[in-house]
């Protein structure tokens, strides 16, 4: 039989490390700080227990060889494998319950709220009871009793908290605890039978353990999942940015013990219908799973906004309601922004921002007031200038401004996509400065990197849009000078609206040269990714390797295509190449 310490490096370290691979592009401060926290709390909670209970009933006994000591009589392999467990159990758990957005997972409906709360805490009073009652020393109900009145507790105070959170995520929560389950049992038969039991069998009341303590262990995750999305989610009420400390881990306390149906359901339903406009966005629906809950939160935020100005000044509405439309948003721009000192000034804790909504309600479509409103939420840790960049590009579209010039050009890419990539930016600074100073001092330098990056993305775009651009809005962002005959091709595109006749050379020349200018960009800016948290280097860069890939399909198809796009398999490949080997150069 193998010893103990021997067990767990044959079967838990192994896997252990198995999962660390795989979930090493995932496992940001929060993960650890989660799975170090939760760790610590299932050591506290579980070996007084475990030692009183050999103690009385003396069936887990290990002869002196097949153990290292015994502390408390238990092994101390017994303290590293209630270690092993919380993370070999959290590290599984990781790669099923993180995809959803947390708020997306709250319960705002106060009755059901309350079935889903008491009924399974009332169940587990009873268990509770009854397994006192069966725990009677030197009965045969004696383990079985024990479990059930040491578990029941601790996961009747984790669902008053998180239950709700939990059963809305059910079937992955459920994946979560199944799978470490099995395989523990299957440890646990394998190389932890008894000296006295070599029939290799699990007493039910071991696989039951099993079972029970890896469901506290997920049950836990959906704590800490649940209280940081309510964090994240009213930051008004809860203004402390994640850190190491007791203020911390007291607000955590704070929003689990928070009822969701309690709080107000509309930032919710404006954060769903962010998550709905963004439903048909192939580039964001793929890069949004890459980012941890807060910054994901922020991102879908404003995406949505981007996506939703760019429609309402696209759109084939009357010029004039555009331009009225225009105006007001610049209005709210001055309004959210009003009391900062400069083009960059933000605050460090949240604010709430007075703006007067009815002017705005009468012009814009439930959608894009639930968008507004939502930026509105998130806008203290923004600067003010990509704000304005925004909207100053928008009205270049809407004055149809040709493009002149290379200098037009990058006027332009700086105006509606440099800006975004400075909006993300501050994201990433607001996330993570409470604990990463060097961040925000290295801030001018990454702003101007993130210029150069959403320029570059932007670029890539109008290289692929030559035709769809010219089709559905008459417009051309190809700079002027560089055309074989500037006159009669832009007459061409944007007055016919016919870019097919300027011949398939023409359009894979016109575009090969955004894509050097693209090239160019990236090349000038990618190498500030370093400097970001280690943690998002792979999702930020994964990110941009979309836009790589889609520079490839542009060049491999021997016809410039209307709209070039990446196959999911293809998608999929360049995230994994990206996350699990590209990005290591810049992280060591």
């Amino acid at each position: 039989m193998l010893t103990y310490i021997g067990a767990h490096l044959s079967y838990t370290l192994p896997v252990i490390g198995v999962l660390t691979l795989i979930t090493r592009p995932f496992i940001n401060r929060l993960e650890i700080f989660k799975i170090g926290f939760i760790s610590g709390l299932a050591v506290i909670y579980t070996i007084p227990w475990y030692s009183y209970f050999v103690y009385n009933h003396g069936a887990r006994t290990y002869s002196p060889g097949a153990v290292l000591a015994v502390v408390g009589n238990v092994p101390v392999e017994e303290y590293m494998f209630v270690v092993m467990q919380t993370v070999l159990t959290s590290l599984w758990a990781l790669m099923f319950v993180q995809w959803s957005t947390p708020c997306l997972n709250f319960n705002y409906d106060k009755r059901s709220y309350q079935l889903i709360r008491w009924i399974p805490i009332s169940l587990l009073t009873v268990v509770t009871a009854v397994g006192y009652a069966m725990a009677v020393r030197g009965q045969e109900t004696f383990y079985l009793g024990s479990i059930l009145c040491w578990a029941s507790p601790a996961i009747a105070i984790m669902w008053y908290g998180a239950g709700n959170f939990f059963a809305k995520k059910i079937i992955p929560s459920s994946i979560a605890i199944a799978g470490p389950t099995l395989y523990m049992c299957w440890i646990d038969r394998m190389a932890v039978s008894d000296d006295n039991n070599d029939s290799g069998k699990l007493a039910p009341e071991d696989a039951l353990f099993v079972f029970v303590t890896n469901l506290m262990v997920v049950l836990a995750g959906s704590s800490y999942d649940k209280a940081y999305g309510m964090i994240v989610t009213y930051s008004l009420d809860f203004p402390h940015q994640f850190s190491v400390s007791c203020r911390f881990v007291r607000q955590m306390l704070r929003a689990f013990m928070t009822s969701e149906y309690a709080t107000p359901s509309a930032v919710t339903q404006d954060i769903k219908t962010s998550i709905k406009v963004l439903s048909t966005s192939n580039a964001f629906g793929t890069s949004n799973y890459l980012f941890h809950a807060g910054i994901r939160l922020d991102l879908i935020i404003l995406y949505a906004f981007c996506r939703v100005t760019d429609e309402m000044f696209d759109s084939k509405s009357d010029e004039k309601k555009k331009k009225l439309k225009l105006e007001l948003s610049k209005q709210f721009i001055s309004e959210v922004f009003a009391d900062r000192k400069s083009d960059y000034d933000v605050k460090k804790t949240p604010q709430e921002v007075k703006i007067d909504w009815k002017k705005y309600e009468s012009e814009f479509t439930d959608v894009e007031l639930s968008s507004y409103r939502a930026v509105s939420r998130i806008a203290f840790f923004l600067p003010r200038k990509p704000f304005e960049e925004l909207f100053a590009g928008y009205q270049w579209d809407l004055e149809f401004t040709l493009v002149r010039n290379e200098k037009d050009l990058m006027l332009y890419t700086t105006y509606v996509a440099g800006s975004i990539g400075a909006m993300c930016l501050y994201v990433i600074m607001y996330r993570y400065g409470n604990d990463m100073n060097d961040l925000v001092d290295k801030a001018d330098y990454l702003t101007k990197h993130a210029y150069k990056i959403g320029q570059g993305l932007q670029l890539v775009n109008i290289a692929r849009d030559l035709v769809s651009d010219s089709e559905s809005l008459g417009r051309c962002y190809f700079p002027a000078e560089y055309m074989d005959d500037e006159k009669e091709d832009l007459r061409i595109l944007c007055k016919e609206k016919n870019p097919r006749s300027l011949g398939n050379k023409k359009l894979k020349k016109y575009s090969s040269k955004m894509i050097q200018l693209a090239n160019k960009q990236q090349f000038e800016s990618v190498g500030a990714i370093k400097y970001l948290p280690q943690d998002l280097i792979g999702s930020v860069l994964a990110s941009t390797e979309m836009y790589r890939g889609l520079i490839k399909a542009i060049q491999s198809c021997p016809t410039y295509p209307t709209r070039a796009s990446l196959p999911k398999l293809s998608k999929l490949l360049i995230v994994l190449n990206t996350l699990y080997i590209k990005s290591i150069q810049y992280i060591f």
